[in-house]
């Protein structure tokens, strides 16, 4: 009897043993930890900005539209794919409260099934994507960047694990090692001549370096599973993501698919390094704050008000720096490009500044996934993406007859009108407030606009003085961070004094 009784408690304390090193964060570290995640990121944050905007300045020199034009095609395909390539099981790793090391080893698995079909699938769709364009090296563009998706479905679960840990300093040095080195043999190859090969390469190597760090970073190395028989939920909430994943695809891609079918590859080209610089800004502070708040609120569920209070902190945080930089890449879209890209690109100018337009509410918008993440609500961030797809939708179609800068503008205003639905359902999910929400929004949001019109006015006088374009942008800038920072200081206060903490590096109690 007593051998047996040990047998049990040494059972168990393997089971506690195995579960320990995968648990969520104790409420009692998630400040900590939040602090440190977000500090780390933010210095990657600048150095993956750097990277990508050098990389990006010197291939638009030694490759032109048409080659970018080509790639945005093959995009429509590998970014469809890629958005269910996780079968949506990242986020039920990194939400879930209690999680085993069998079910990671299990969802593993899934995840490499799910990534070989995507492969196959893709690969077998190569000669009608390059017949629908009418572009025979489409196909075998296809064929290799295929192999991007088995790779990202691969390091899935080491990146859930990360983020659920919120290791987000071991996650973001994944990521900006894979891109500078990636970045510097697609700028050997674009020099030697490579054309469009060379982005294809960019784009596999990238996958490939995040995909072999991800492991080691993690410290997680898969085993086969004993058994599939406790991840039923598991699947279930990562069939309703992958859904979402599905849809929101066609929010953001259709317009790629249309301005590449009726305007062709240079004017693709044109729209989609628009949508680079639109979206780049953007992604890397949404990671930064997708990383830390998703894996905080999942630990402080059981305390609605601190969960509350990491919720506001994190959204304060990314309208300062989302929707900010967005009105300023709006307002300075014609000297950004100019010094960037080189005068050929000109024509990405008009349509960088409607895509920012409609990035200004985006970080805010984006929130609302996160919280039917942290709620572990499914179908309702399924129906969300069909909101947002539909709106999207229905904009490019009627936007396209005036080609890229038609689908910019339509873009912009329909992904300003569906913001306050969206996020609301969001809240309802989650069971908190609009009210602080729409207060905190309005009063950062004042700022940054605001701070957007002086700029333009500024432009204007140093245009009629006949400044050159980077003296230009130079002066641009320091009037709107002049500008901004007053605002901030005397209408948004509390926002203002968080951000001065945070660059003295003292800790806020979430």
């Amino acid at each position: 009897m007593a051998d047996s009784n040990q047998a049990g408690m040494m059972h168990i304390r393997s089971l506690r043993n195995q579960t320990a090193i995968f648990e969520l964060p104790l409420q009692s570290q998630v400040s900590r930890l939040a602090q440190q995640g977000i500090n780390w990121s933010f210095w990657l944050l600048i150095g993956k900005s750097v990277a990508s905007l050098a990389s990006t300045t010197i291939l638009a020199r030694l490759l032109s539209p048409k080659d970018y034009g080509l790639m945005a095609m093959v995009a429509t395909v590998t970014v469809m794919a890629q958005a269910v390539s996780d079968f949506g099981l990242s986020w039920a790793t990194v939400q879930r409260q209690v999680l085993g090391r069998n079910q990671i080893d299990a969802l593993f698995l899934v995840n490499c099934i799910f990534g070989l079909l995507l492969t196959g699938l893709c690969c077998l769709s190569a000669p009608y994507v390059a017949e629908f364009y009418h572009r025979p090296e489409l196909a075998k563009i296809i064929y290799v960047c295929s192999g991007t998706l088995f790779l990202t479905a691969v390091a899935v679960q080491p990146n859930a694990l990360l983020l659920r840990q919120m290791k987000l300093k071991e996650q973001n040095l994944c990521t900006f090692y894979s891109l500078l080195l990636s970045a510097a043999v697609t700028i050997v190859l674009a020099k030697l001549g490579f054309g469009y090969w060379a982005l294809v390469m960019q784009l596999l190597l990238q996958q490939l370096f995040t995909t072999l760090l991800s492991f080691p970073m993690s410290g997680y190395y898969p085993r086969l599973p004993q058994h599939l028989l406790d991840i039923s939920t598991l699947l279930t909430f990562g069939g309703y993501s992958a859904a979402y994943g599905l849809v929101n695809y066609f929010a953001r891609n259709l317009d790629n698919v249309l301005v590449g079918k009726f305007w062709g590859a240079t004017a693709l080209g044109y729209y989609s390094r628009a949508y680079f610089l639109m979206t780049l800004p953007g992604l890397m502070i949404i990671g930064i704050f997708r990383g830390t708040l998703i894996p905080a609120m999942a630990s402080l569920r059981k305390d609605p008000l601190r969960m509350e209070a990491a919720y506001l902190r994190g959204l304060r945080l990314m309208i300062v720096l989302g929707c900010t930089l967005a009105v300023g890449l709006a307002v300075t879209a014609p000297e950004v490009v100019e010094i960037g890209y080189g005068s050929r690109w000109s024509a990405v100018a008009p349509i960088l500044l409607w895509l920012s337009v409609a990035g200004i509410v985006q970080p805010i918008q984006n929130t609302s996934q996160w919280l039917f993440i942290v709620a572990e609500d499914g179908p309702g961030m399924f129906l969300m993406g069909l909101v947002v797809s539909g709106s999207a939708v229905l904009a490019f179609a009627l936007g396209i007859h005036a080609g890229p800068l038609g689908v910019a503008r339509a873009y912009a205003i329909a992904n300003t009108i569906v913001a306050y639905p969206v996020l609301m359902m969001g809240h309802r999910a989650c069971g908190l407030p609009m009210k602080k929400t729409l207060t905190t929004s309005v009063q950062l949001l004042f700022c940054a606009l605001t701070m957007g019109v002086t700029v333009y006015l500024v432009g204007i006088a140093s245009t009629h003085a006949g400044m050159g374009t980077q003296a230009r942008l130079l002066l641009k800038i320091a009037a709107g961070v002049f500008t901004y920072i007053i605002l901030l200081r005397y209408v948004a206060s509390t926002t203002y004094f968080e951000l001065i903490n945070y660059t003295r590096g003292h800790l806020v109690e979430l």
